[in-house]
């Protein structure tokens, strides 16, 4: 039987979508972003003038899959690029309102192939599958949800915890999950017949909110993957300098969740001599709470897709100090790259001892000593760069592929 997948948005659903389309198993894939060059929004990158353009053109590419039949691919709407220009400007009251009426109309959108006699199963991702699903299993469909955090009611749990400490660095929309998504979530887990995540730790906080069987044994960890076409040929990582700044690099959402204070607080304890830090992404802290240390950090906003890897090819440890992940795509990129991993257990298990440090705990103590024993012994340093290639090989879209075709055997499709 063939599968179709369905995401407002894009996560990793792309990969998703062309692991069934070279098993021979996709139905289709619909999305609201997909690049296609002749059809708008897409066409302004060859209308408006100059730099404008260009940035466009960069920002479109992001969601270019060439190796995706166009013909498979379904798309409507522009409330996801609504949705995204509202999150980058700072509203992200409006940006989560966008969300949820752009998925209401994805729904409406798919309904008519959901009452469908063709005959498929049904790929859906959290916080946008519970009407696709409650409809789909109307008409017998095997339901997959692709779970791509932990359970948000440890989420918010974790994040309560938090904020008596470090209270300042919270923006009022990173606060908690509406108990509204919580719901919404628990529903999705009942009427999904497998629940995907991609990690032991995303797995753990759903056994731990549900405390149900029944939803346990639905549950599988999935490893994600890198993008190959990206990732795949990188030159060998060249030694570090003996001397001088060993280069960390941050690169995701710029949030409390992810650790983003022990980062500031870590390398503000480090002579500029001996370290540097970018940060890459999305900067979701007040203004206050980052700006003593600013001059301790370059910073760059979101960019394109494609600039990742040069990006963390110029870059020595990759740190992701985070309390709480569905997975941490950015580790296989990291690894992909060449680049060292810093990371907390409360992500995918990427590193290795072979690779870099597993933090026993999040804190700023914690990760300020990882960080030395990499400024220390730069020939560990470099040891566990030339690993990092061959680590990555276990993420590579080939795997994900044959573990996608090995859960589909297990559930008969």
């Amino acid at each position: 039987m063939k599968v179709a997948v369905f995401h407002p948005g894009t996560q990793h659903s792309w990969q998703t979508a062309l692991a069934l389309q070279q098993l021979d198993q996709l139905a289709w894939y619909a999305t609201s972003i997909f690049y296609q060059p002749d059809r708008l929004p897409y066409r302004l990158e060859r209308i408006l003038p100059g730099s404008l353009g260009a940035r466009l053109a960069r920002e479109f590419r992001r969601f270019s899959h060439p190796s995706l039949d166009p013909a498979l691919v379904r798309t409507s709407g522009l409330t996801e690029w609504l949705e995204r220009i509202a999150s980058r400007a700072g509203q992200r009251n409006l940006a989560r309102w966008l969300d949820r009426f752009g998925n209401r109309r994805f729904v409406s959108g798919i309904a008519a192939d959901l009452r469908s006699a063709e005959p498929f199963a049904l790929w859906g991702y959290n916080g946008s599958s519970e009407a696709s699903f409650a409809l789909a299993r109307t008409f017998g469909r095997a339901c997959i949800l692709d779970r791509t955090n932990g359970d948000f009611r440890i989420y918010n749990r974790m994040m309560a915890e938090i904020r008596e400490d470090f209270g300042d660095w919270f923006l009022p929309t990173e606060l908690e999950e509406p108990a509204v998504n919580i719901a919404r979530d628990q529903r999705e887990y009942e009427l999904a017949d497998r629940i995907l995540v991609g990690s032991p730790f995303a797995a753990g906080t759903i056994r731990e909110a549900t405390a149900d069987p029944a939803i346990d044994a639905k549950l599988r960890v999935l490893n994600y993957c890198y993008d190959e076409a990206l990732f795949g040929e990188q030159p060998p990582p060249a030694p570090a300098p003996r001397t001088g700044p060993v280069k960390f690099l941050f690169l995701g959402l710029v949030i409390p969740r992810k650790g983003i204070h022990h980062v500031l607080e870590a390398i503000a304890r480090i002579p500029r001599s001996d370290a540097e830090l970018t940060i890459v992404g999305s900067l979701k802290v007040p203004p206050k709470a980052f700006t003593p240390y600013a001059e301790r950090v370059t910073y760059i906003p979101t960019v394109a897709r494609a600039d990742v890897p040069q990006i963390m090819r110029e870059h020595h440890v990759f740190l992701l100090p985070s309390y709480f992940e569905g997975a941490g795509i950015t580790l296989y990129e990291a690894l992909a790259s060449g680049s060292a991993l810093i990371q907390s257990r409360n992500c995918a298990p990427a590193v290795t001892p072979e690779t870099g440090i597993m933090l026993d705990r999040v804190d700023t103590d914690t990760l300020h000593a990882a960080m030395l024993a990499a400024i220390e012994d730069r020939g560990r340093l470099d040891s566990w760069r030339a690993a990092a290639p061959a680590e990555a090989r276990k993420y590579s879209f080939s795997c994900y592929r044959d573990n996608i075709a090995a859960l589909l055997a297990e559930m008969g499709l």
